[in-house]
């Protein structure tokens, strides 16, 4: 698994090794004899032909493509996909490595990534060289060079989301600077900056606020440090006059596999929770707000345990083909206490949620959508779009009538202590936007606007 320099292939390099021997170096890298090895584990074990250790960063990376229950580790069948993929990158980088060196350097860099396919300026070989280099010798290890190209492909994608018309330009972001205009609701401004070191990132749209969650390395688990952010970043938006609708998603192709439960291990006497419900957040940040405007969620890839729970938050969620949602967390005894025991039932009934809430199954998005969980189901990769594009429509409405009867649905379902209560609560908010909304609504209908069912 070590890539050393110099480099002289194995017989066999393409035939893929046999269980014995995988599992024999499963067991030497298993240092805890746990079944699962972890990324400190998978680091100790790997080499990058220098004398320091492995890119974490990288490891994690790894870990989380092959790490399919977010357990925080890969068992020995996940294992084979880890070997494959680490040896199939030992052989890319022992082709560009013309020099047998052991670095790739700006020339060798420029051959392998115009080799996968990009065109790219000197200057960004030189900006890429620069961000990796963590030897500071002008040219980039086999670690380094894999983290690379695995932040180069996640550019790739954010480009092509924002390349609608696929000519290879963005008008409205310098793709050449690889900077994005990002817009913070909690300081009320634009940072102007790359998404990395942000664990959460947000972009103002008009009046639609996007809010991501971007640790992909572990799956968008939620730490301290992430949910301070989520809860920071929609409690702004609730409170901006200019914004009507936030859409929340996950960086990478995950919503959010819970809280981090490495952080749990590892700093249990860090985690400190508020019982109150009133006086303080929880775990996951956001969970107990109620919050006076539509929030709608983006889910793509895994939505489970804290995910699922950040998922029922929303007021609608848009889920991906391939999404999959479950209480995960049924297995290490992690109990579900950002609402997930009280809106999930509300939403789907009892019964329905007592099947996902007791068995932890995974729930895909077909089910989700024939349960109500999921309110559209779109194809993967399209998630955040189908979103925006409903968020737009649920903004160009008038906002103080969507805001009431939005109240008002909340208030039956949560909190009204009887029917007639609930009726009141309907009339005491419906009619104040009689005279604000309706009547210049009705103005607008006898001049043929919206006749026919005509959405405008």
């Amino acid at each position: 698994m070590a890539y050393h320099s110099p480099y002289r292939a194995p017989p066999h390099i393409n035939a893929p090794p046999d269980q014995s021997f995988l599992w024999n170096i499963f067991q030497r890298v298993d240092k805890d004899r746990s079944g699962v090895i972890s990324d400190s584990e998978l680091q100790q074990a790997l080499s990058n032909g220098t004398w320091t250790p492995f890119n974490p960063v990288t490891v994690r990376s790894i870990i989380s493509m092959f790490d399919r229950e977010n357990k925080g580790g890969v068992n020995f069948n996940e294992f084979a996909g880890v070997w494959k993929y680490i040896t199939d990158w030992q052989n890319i980088f022992r082709n560009y490595d013309r020099d047998n060196s052991g670095f790739i350097d700006k020339n060798e860099l420029k051959q392998a990534l115009t080799g996968f396919g990009y065109r790219l300026s000197d200057q960004f070989y030189c900006t890429l060289i620069e961000k990796f280099d963590r030897q500071r010798k002008g040219q980039v290890a086999f670690d380094d060079f894999i983290q690379c190209c695995i932040v180069l492909q996640r550019l790739t994608d954010v480009f092509r989301r924002y390349d609608t018309d696929q000519d290879g330009w963005i008008q409205s972001i310098k793709a050449s600077l690889l900077t994005v205009k990002y817009y913070s609701t909690a300081t009320g401004g634009e940072d102007t900056g790359t998404v990395a070191g942000q664990t959460v990132v947000t972009e103002r749209r008009g009046s639609v606020v996007t809010v991501a969650i971007n640790r992909p390395e572990v799956r968008n688990a939620v730490n301290q440090e992430t949910a301070r952010r989520l809860l920071e970043e929609l409690e702004a938006f609730d409170s901006d006059p200019d914004l009507h609708v936030a859409v929340l998603h996950g960086k990478g192709g995950n919503f959010c596999a819970g809280y981090d439960l490495k952080e749990l291990a590892n700093h249990p006497a860090s985690l400190k929770l508020e019982q109150d419900v009133t006086k303080g957040p929880g775990p996951m940040g956001p969970s107990r707000l109620e919050l006076s405007k539509p929030l709608i969620a983006a889910v793509s890839g895994f939505a489970v345990a804290g995910g699922l729970e950040l998922a029922l938050l929303a007021d609608l969620r848009v889920v991906e083909e391939s999404a999959v949602m479950g209480v995960f967390c049924r297995r290490f005894g992690v109990p579900l206490i950002d609402g997930g025991t009280v809106r999930l039932p509300r939403l789907i009934g009892l019964s329905r949620a007592l099947d996902l809430i007791l068995t932890g199954r995974p729930i895909g998005a077909q089910e989700a959508l024939a349960y109500g969980l999921a309110n559209r189901v779109v194809p993967d990769g399209q998630a955040l779009q189908a979103a925006l594009q409903l968020a737009e429509q649920l903004s160009s409405f008038p906002q103080h009538c969507l805001r009431a009867d939005r109240s008002s649905a909340m208030y039956s379902c949560y909190d009204a202590p009887s029917f007639t209560q609930a009726m009141q609560f309907e009339i005491d908010h419906g009619i104040p936007v009689i005279q604000s909304e309706a009547v210049t609504g009705a103005t607008s209908f006898t001049t043929g606007a919206g006749k026919g069912g005509k959405f405008f």
